[in-house]
């Protein structure tokens, strides 16, 4: 048996006192035309749409993948009639992206498979080798197709490829010709052998003009260490990095490493790693956010994000020792989303969250649902983050512990608008959707528009993008094969003019 999903709005700010009626009908008449200005498009798919999905905006594209046990698919949605046809996958193909490439029109459908990079024909016929490369990916996995983030943007207009293996990550920049340039870099893949067998993952890459000379370098995480290649001005990379004297401490893998096996107790324990690297304060300096994770035990433990804003120097870009502002959780996050949320030209973060506790144990067991709470935390003009979140948003996660699954409610963030402010949209069950207007006083409104639709069981793979090009954004919500008989294998697409 599932639990029931509830949820409900809590405000944790400063309270906001209604001046007039006259606002009130103003919010609701705002709120009823913006949910006229939807439009709502059906897809039948000949296969579940639970793998990946990849917008080719100047090509009016959308690409949807899906598995199941002994098969995979990717199917082409034409966004102008909303037609949809299946795509021939490359027999070697592990992951696909989209790429710019010398002499071709618009962004290219291409793959990362065992021998490297291959490019899908305009026809779809065939795919065409571009770069040879070795990877982690020696074995193929027939079940899956995932998107990655194997093609990157370093500023010469055209895109090159950043593909790990064990002992080095290579980068393949592109030239005017089509032709490519090989730099070995000295970054091995991330290594944990904590299982009976080992896992290797490619290193988390991070673009950012660390010297301020406009020319993107490439920075990489490693040994606790923050290693850069700079781009020269030839737009070549050298292969050995150059370690940051930045005086921020980072967690080593080893220290990370918390397990019981491991010999070391969980409790006072703390873990501080990179979370992203990105203009915070909007000075267009990059800053550091560094996640440091606090353990009690095994399963309680507090998260805070620590920001250090970026300085602009001779040297390049420096930072202090200690965070210029930071925000507490008290529960583990699941989910970390940095983006301005209200139009202000200043970075916000959007946290939801649940106790991994002994509490929460029980009340999957009984109830067979988890409390899920998101936390907006919104930088204000001096920036700073603020103790207490600045609105709090609570849902209810179905459990079923027979079928081994959990089912995330519909929770997303739009600007449906056009105008840089988000609305929050809202899943109640799967039959309702709740749209949140937002709010200069309190960031939404208290009161929401209501649509009749079918929302997926589990919404975690529904996407916010903008599917028309009207700088406005949509709403894409796929229903896989375990949904109701007449919803399988869809895709809605809720568009907003």
């Amino acid at each position: 048996m599932y639990g029931s999903l509830t949820l409900f709005s809590e405000f944790t700010g400063d309270v906001f006192v209604v001046k007039s009626v006259a606002c009130h009908l103003l919010l609701l008449l705002a709120s009823f035309a913006a949910a006229a200005d939807n439009e709502l498009k059906k897809i039948s798919l000949p296969h579940p749409p639970n793998g990946d999905m990849l917008l080719l905006a100047e090509r009016k594209q959308l690409l949807v993948s899906g598995y199941s046990q002994f098969s995979r698919w990717l199917s082409l949605i034409d966004l102008t009639d909303y037609s949809s046809r299946m795509l021939p996958v490359p027999d070697d193909a592990q992951f696909f992206s989209s790429a710019i490439l010398a002499g071709q029109q618009g962004r290219q459908l291409v793959f990362l498979g065992l021998g490297g990079v291959s490019r899908l024909s305009e026809d779809g016929s065939y795919a065409q080798r571009i770069v040879a490369s070795d990877s982690l990916y020696r074995v193929l996995d027939q079940n899956r197709l995932r998107s990655a983030e194997f093609v990157i943007e370093l500023g010469s207009g055209l895109s090159d490829f950043l593909i790990a293996d064990f002992q080095h990550t290579h980068l393949y920049r592109q030239q005017a010709d089509g032709s490519f340039n090989h730099y070995a870099l000295q970054i091995p893949a991330l290594m944990q052998s904590w299982r009976s067998s080992p896992d290797y993952t490619p290193r988390k890459h991070y673009i950012v003009d660390v010297n301020l000379d406009t020319k993107p370098d490439l920075l990489f995480v490693w040994q606790g260490k923050l290693q850069v290649f700079l781009q020269q001005a030839d737009g070549s990379f050298g292969t050995e990095p150059v370690i940051m004297d930045w005086p921020v401490v980072l967690s080593t893998e080893q220290e990370a490493d918390q397990r019981n096996d491991a010999g070391r107790s969980y409790n006072g324990q703390n873990i501080d790693t990179l979370r992203d690297i990105t203009d915070i304060d909007g000075d267009a300096v990059p800053d550091l956010v560094i996640n440091r994770e606090q353990l009690a035990d095994a399963l309680e433990r507090n998260n805070s994000f620590r920001i250090h804003f970026g300085r602009s120097t001779e040297q390049g870009i420096s930072f202090s020792a200690e965070p210029d502002t930071f925000i507490t959780t008290d529960t583990s996050p699941i989910d970390v989303v940095i983006d301005d949320f209200n139009s202000d030209g200043r970075k916000d973060f959007y946290i939801p969250s649940t106790h991994f506790g002994v509490g929460t144990i029980i009340r999957v067991l009984l109830r067979g649902s988890a409390n899920l709470d998101i936390d907006f935390y919104l930088l204000n003009e001096k920036r700073q983050y603020p103790q207490k979140a600045d609105f709090r948003q609570q849902a209810t996660i179905d459990v079923s512990i027979g079928n081994f699954r959990y089912d995330m409610p519909l929770f997303q963030l739009a600007d449906v608008q056009g105008d840089g402010h988000k609305t929050l949209l809202v899943g109640e069950g799967r039959t309702e959707l709740r749209s949140y207007a937002p709010d200069s006083k309190r960031l939404f409104s208290r009161r929401s528009s209501r649509t009749k639709m079918d929302l997926p069981r589990d919404a975690r793979k529904a996407r916010v993008m903008d599917l028309t090009g009207n700088d406005k954004d949509d709403l894409v919500l796929p229903f896989d094969s375990q949904e109701a008989e007449n919803l399988r294998n869809q895709l809605h697409l809720l568009l907003s003019y």
